[in-house]
C-alpha cells in the first residue's frame, strides 16, 4: 500500500492506517527527543508527547501541504517545546523541585541519610542561585520571556531588538547556562 493511501485511510478513520504510520515515521519522535531535556520528568515523557504530536500531525497532514515527513518534524519538535516552556513556567516550580516519596525511600534504602538528602536538596538551591545570579537584568528578562513560551518575535518586540538579536542572545544563554552547571557540578565533587 503506498503512502498516499495511508494517508487517505487515515484520513478516514482507519486506525490500522495511523498505527502503520506512526510506526514509520517514530524516528522522527525519536530523533527529536533526544535534543530536549525536561525538568521533573524524563525522556518517555517527552516520547509519549512526540507520539501524540505524531499522531496530530497524521491526522491534520494534507498531501498538497509538502512532505510530510517535514510537517511530522515541525508539529513534534513544536509540542515539545510546548511541553519543556510550560513545565518551566512559574506555576510549575514547586513540581519540578520534588522529590517523589518512592525516590526518598530509595534513596533512604540505598544508604543515603535524611541529612544526605537535604544537602542534595540543598545543592540544587545553591545552584538555582548561581543561575540567578549569573545573569544580568537584560538576560534575565529574555530568558523570563522565552520561557514564558513566548515567540522570538514577541520577545524581539518586547525588549525592542532584532530578531537575530533574540537568537543570537538565547544561544550565548544556553552556553552560559552550560558553563554554570558543569562548574557547580565540578564543586560538588
Amino acid at each position: 500500500m503506498s503512502e498516499e493511501e495511508l494517508f487517505a485511510l487515515a484520513a478516514d478513520g482507519d486506525e490500522g492506517a495511523v498505527e502503520t504510520l506512526l510506526a514509520c515515521y517514530k524516528s522522527i519522535v525519536t530523533a527529536n527527543v533526544r535534543r530536549y531535556f525536561l525538568v521533573g520528568g524524563d525522556s518517555e515523557d517527552l516520547a509519549q508527547e512526540g507520539m501524540i504530536a505524531l499522531y496530530r500531525a497524521i491526522k491534520t497532514y494534507r498531501p498538497e501541504s509538502g512532505a510530510f515527513a517535514a510537517y511530522a518534524a515541525g508539529c513534534v519538535k513544536n509540542r515539545l517545546l510546548d511541553v519543556i516552556k510550560s513545565a518551566n513556567r512559574d506555576k510549575h516550580k514547586a513540581l519540578n523541585g520534588y522529590i517523589p516519596l518512592a525516590d526518598a525511600d530509595e534513596l533512604l534504602g540505598a544508604g543515603m541519610s535524611a541529612e544526605e538528602i537535604a544537602i542534595s536538596r540543598e545543592s540544587g538551591r545553591d545552584l538555582a542561585k548561581a543561575l540567578d545570579s549569573g545573569f544580568s537584568d537584560d538576560e534575565k528578562a529574555l530568558l523570563n520571556l522565552y520561557l514564558a513560551g513566548k515567540s522570538y518575535k514577541e520577545i524581539a518586540g518586547v525588549l525592542g531588538v532584532t530578531v537575530k538579536k533574540v537568537d543570537t542572545s538565547l544561544q550565548k544563554l544556553k552556553k552560559k547556562i552550560l558553563k554554570i552547571v558543569r562548574s557547580h557540578r565540578q564543586e560538588d565533587i
